[in-house]
């Protein structure tokens, strides 16, 4: 693995800032969802721009203090300046008692400009199939970190999340069907599937046949490890890609 790429120090940064809020806030209370947890617990070979976890019992005024407080304590800063990484800027972009979203830009020595990257906390409500667990050894070992434990959704609650987000977002993203057909891989399907709603699964369908070759290039191709990428940059492999999650979940219908 590379660990000068760009988004190899976005992922320190993730890991490191899970790290610390461990430390500061009771681990029980958030759970990592998103493409950080495919990333960091289910071996996706996609590395994420952002962060996202569900968090529940904690006042918004007292989460924004921990987040604030790890982003600007000087053992952090000490911490992220030993691998090449500042904090730029912070922005406390949204603060509500739904949402509580900031943007970073991290600097980094081979980059021109900082690097972007979100950390959102959703109080929406908890999946179930929570799980409290190492994050991969494998990508522990290549950043050199010590061993971290954090609650994160297991494969079957991540595909019906990434099940809705591709039914439901306003503009469809190539990641969703990316991140389903790894969940398909390594068998999410047949639990995951089982309460989803069928106009939900249907719209899913619908939604990931309207996503082109391109698209993905531009949305994916460039999150993979560069070794993996000759693999699908590939408009019939995409295509492939496509049809198999469409398949399954054309199968779920019946």
């Amino acid at each position: 693995m590379e660990p000068n790429l760009p988004s190899r120090f976005v992922e320190q940064f993730h890991l490191l800032f899970l790290a610390q809020l461990g430390r500061r806030l009771d681990k029980k209370r958030y759970v990592l969802k998103g493409g950080c947890n495919l990333r960091f617990f289910h071996r996706s070979l996609r590395c994420s721009e952002d962060m996202g976890l569900d968090v529940r019992e904690v006042d918004t005024h007292v989460l924004q203090d921990k987040v604030r407080g790890i982003l600007e304590s000087r053992p952090f800063g000490e911490i992220l300046e030993a691998r090449g990484i500042g904090i730029e800027h912070v922005t406390e972009h949204k603060q509500t008692g739904t949402t509580q979203r900031w943007k970073l830009g991290l600097r980094i020595e081979r980059s021109a400009v900082p690097l972007p990257t979100k950390i959102e906390f959703s109080r929406r409500g908890m999946d179930r199939d929570a799980v409290f667990e190492s994050v991969d050894p494998a990508l522990i070992r290549a950043y050199q970190l010590p061993p971290l434990m954090v609650n994160h959704y297991g494969a079957s609650a991540a595909f019906r999340q990434k099940l809705g987000a591709l039914a439901g977002r306003r503009e469809t993203q190539a990641r969703d069907i990316f991140d389903l057909h790894h969940l398909i891989a390594i068998g999410a399907r047949a639990d995951a599937l089982h309460d989803t709603a069928r106009k939900t699964v249907e719209k899913a369908r619908s939604n990931a046949m309207t996503i082109d070759f391109g698209i993905f290039k531009s949305q994916v191709l460039a999150y993979l490890p560069p070794e993996d990428q000759a693999q699908y940059d590939s408009a019939s492999v995409w295509d492939q890609l496509v049809l198999e999650v469409a398949a399954a979940l054309e199968e779920a219908r019946k």
